[in-house]
């Protein structure tokens, strides 16, 4: 089909201004190439990974200008095949990117072809219109997405296509993915936006609205279906997080409910009872925040320096006293008759939620009896906000899950001046003194609360590095040793040899084998220097065994002495006296002989552990990074510390306070221990919402309730 010549002009002119756009970006992005992965090698882990970044940096500048003639010569070809052959030539990205390169590359391109995908998934209702109004300009015959001019699938392969002529690691070329996304494929949406007003202002479907039909990868099945569809053919989708709320929720009303009519066995509002209005309990509520003075413990008031020894569990059950006092007096203020079902809900709802962040372990004490001063706040939030309980996107919500999460991971409990406290404090100071709570000021809260978190973690973050690379650096040291005491072993072990070399082994031999498996890599078994290494050390054992002998020939002692000199000296110079001692002691006759025994100390059989132990190990080895950690110390206090590293060579585990800051460095068994015992505790789901554990908790609660007392 060939699109008539009053549209084709306007295709042309488009078709020019992506090709001079596209092109600029694809140069801008090469051109950042460099900085970004000088960056990557600057910030990577060991030496061989560090390389492929600087290989990848020098390729790609020496066929920079051989990338951007492929990426404009295949722009201009896959524009110019539209609309004629669209359909017999269309192959995906997969299919047709797999075709021109190794196997080998399919995680490559399954990367790159998943940038495609959400790049049409973000343009999606423009993309859809847009291949309507390309239809229409195409006599009828339909377009798809992917056939657009300069769709997201398109662009991936012609990248995929350029950056072919590449021979870079995959962790080089990942990096060269994301820089497409963000300098290239980003344009897309503006350039079919202006391509889609263009068709409007030549009158093709002026008038066309999006119709929400969303399909899977040009699959022709739709994936979102009207709920009466649903019921009609039995079929259910996975219920989303909000309706898991919502339901939650719900239930908990009606567990609610039910529980009161057990205990008072009438309904709440008797005849003739007029309802409470939401200002009476308002008012009510602002009364009971003017006295929570006198109901809250002055070891934790706003207005003192909280003492972390003086917040203990006598505190945290006056602080939950404070809270059932301030929440009985809401109630008598207003009457408990005048409540309806809706109203009690919030009432008791809030109550019971403060009550969960009490008992939670994953939170400092000293949080606990800070942040349950919003207790009776957030009580006329939920009175005067219908969507507080059920939205998961409400801003006081959001930011009570946000506040649990930041002391969790930024709270000093030792000195509580220290880290997040300060932030805190402050926020919910402003809170309870706000005479109207309204959204805005807790969207603030928030953001406010998300730059102090990324301000500590910046600035606490470098010390963690530093922790966590000398730690690393430790382990290679280590690992490193022990193989050169191997090789020395298979060498050496149970041979005769002059007393001086016994001396030299030990002061000089082991160290350079350690030094050149640390140079070459740890994990490197086939590293050419590592190999002669290995044949310098027989050909050392051979001269040896001559030299008991009496058999040695001065040009055999010369070609040692220089060998050694070459391989030992030259990454060793610092051992020069040493080696200098050995060389001279060569020529003379030694005064006795050793015979070598590197075999070390006798191995324990390791005891057989239980089954149970065993799946601990496992489960402690398998915990992500991050993961917080409460030690319960013998005198008596609890330090909290995240772990930062796990060393698997080693067992090993490192933890860090919130400052980054190393604090211990265990082994597996003595970790799997102490979480035995109790006296190490760990919290798997931080990071998750404070709220929505505390939901299901309530309802879990509240059935138990229920059913015992029916």
């Amino acid at each position: 089909m060939t699109i008539s010549y009053k549209y084709r002009y306007l295709l042309n002119d488009w078709q020019q201004q992506a090709v001079e756009l596209l092109n600029e970006k694809f140069r801008q992005q090469l051109r950042a190439t460099d900085d970004v992965l000088m960056e990557f090698a600057d910030k990577s882990e060991s030496v061989n990974i560090q390389n492929h970044f600087f290989e990848a940096q020098r390729e790609i500048w020496l066929k920079m200008e051989d990338l951007s003639l492929d990426f404009h010569d295949l722009l201009v070809k896959y524009l110019g095949k539209f609309p004629a052959g669209t359909q017999e030539e269309k192959r995906t990205l997969g299919e047709e990117t797999l075709s021109l390169v190794n196997i080998d590359l399919y995680e490559r391109n399954l990367a790159l072809h998943t940038l495609a995908e959400r790049a049409e998934r973000k343009s999606y209702r423009l993309l859809y219109v847009l291949a309507q109004r390309l239809t229409v300009i195409n006599g009828g015959q339909p377009i798809k997405i992917a056939d657009i001019p300069a769709s997201p699938r398109q662009l991936s392969e012609i990248f995929a296509r350029c950056v072919d002529r590449l021979s870079i690691e995959n962790d080089a070329l990942l990096v060269l993915y994301t820089l497409y996304d963000k300098y290239v494929l980003s344009e897309l949406e503006g350039l079919h936006e202006k391509l889609n007003d263009d068709l409007i202002k030549a009158g093709i479907l002026p008038n066309l609205k999006y119709k929400v039909k969303i399909k899977d990868s040009g699959d022709s099945r739709e994936s979102e279906r009207k709920e009466d569809s649903d019921r009609e053919t039995g079929e259910e989708r996975p219920q989303t997080a909000e309706e898991l709320g919502e339901e939650t929720l719900s239930r908990i009303q009606e567990l609610l409910m039910a529980k009161r009519s057990m205990q008072r066995k009438r309904s709440p509002l008797p005849p003739g009872v007029t309802a409470a209005s939401t200002q009476e309990i308002v008012e009510a509520t602002n009364t009971a925040l003017s006295s929570a003075e006198q109901t809250y413990p002055e070891a934790v008031s706003l207005d003192r320096t909280v003492v972390p020894e003086n917040v203990n569990a006598e505190v945290l059950n006056q602080v939950q006293h404070a809270m059932q006092t301030q929440r009985t007096s809401i109630k008598e203020s207003v009457g408990n008759d005048r409540l309806n079902e809706v109203q009690e809900n919030v009432i008791d709802l809030v109550g019971m939620l403060f009550e969960r962040m009490l008992d939670d372990p994953r939170i400092p004490d000293i949080a606990k009896a800070l942040l349950g001063h919003l207790h009776t706040p957030y009580i006329k939030i939920g009175i005067l906000d219908n969507s507080f309980l059920s939205s998961k996107a409400h801003p006081a919500r959001v930011f009570l899950d946000e506040a649990v999460e930041a002391s969790a991971l930024w709270m000093n409990q030792d000195d509580p001046e220290e880290g997040i406290y300060p932030f805190l404090k402050d926020m919910v100071f402003r809170i309870v003194r706000l005479k109207h709570q309204q959204n805005e000021d807790f969207e603030e809260y928030s953001n406010l609360l998300k730059e102090e978190t990324n301000r500590l973690s910046d600035k606490f973050s470098i010390l963690e590095k530093h922790s966590r690379e000398a730690e690393k650096g430790k382990e290679l040291m280590s690992r490193a040793k022990e193989t050169a005491r191997t090789a020395t072993r298979k060498i050496f072990s149970g041979h005769t040899v002059p007393d001086y070399v016994e001396g030299f082994i030990n002061q000089v031999w082991i160290d350079y084998l350690t030094l050149l498996r640390l140079r070459e890599g740890v994990d490197n078994d086939d590293s050419p220097a590592w190999n002669e290494a290995l044949e310098l050390g027989q050909y050392l054992l051979s001269i040896s065994k001559e030299i008991l002998d009496g058999a040695v020939q001065k040009p055999q002692l010369d070609t040692l002495s220089e060998q050694i000199w070459t391989q030992v000296g030259g990454l060793l110079p610092h051992k020069g006296k040493e080696i200098e001692y050995f060389v001279q002691s060569l020529e003379k006759r030694p005064e006795s002989r050793v015979t070598l025994d590197f075999s070390g100390t006798v191995h324990k059989l390791k005891p057989k552990i239980s089954q149970e132990m065993l799946e601990l190990y496992n489960k402690l080895r398998a915990l992500p990074e991050n993961t917080l950690f409460e030690f319960n110390l013998k005198d008596g206090k609890q330090q909290r510390a995240r772990l930062s590293w796990y060393n698997p060579f080693s067992d090993r585990f490192l933890f860090v306070n919130f400052r980054g800051r190393k604090t211990a460095l265990m082994d597996i068994k003595e970790l799997a221990e102490g979480v035995r015992r109790g006296s190490i505790l760990y919290f798997e789901d931080v990071n998750t919402s404070f709220w929505s554990r505390a939901m299901t908790a309530i309802r879990n609660m509240l059935e138990k309730s229920v059913i015992t007392t029916g």
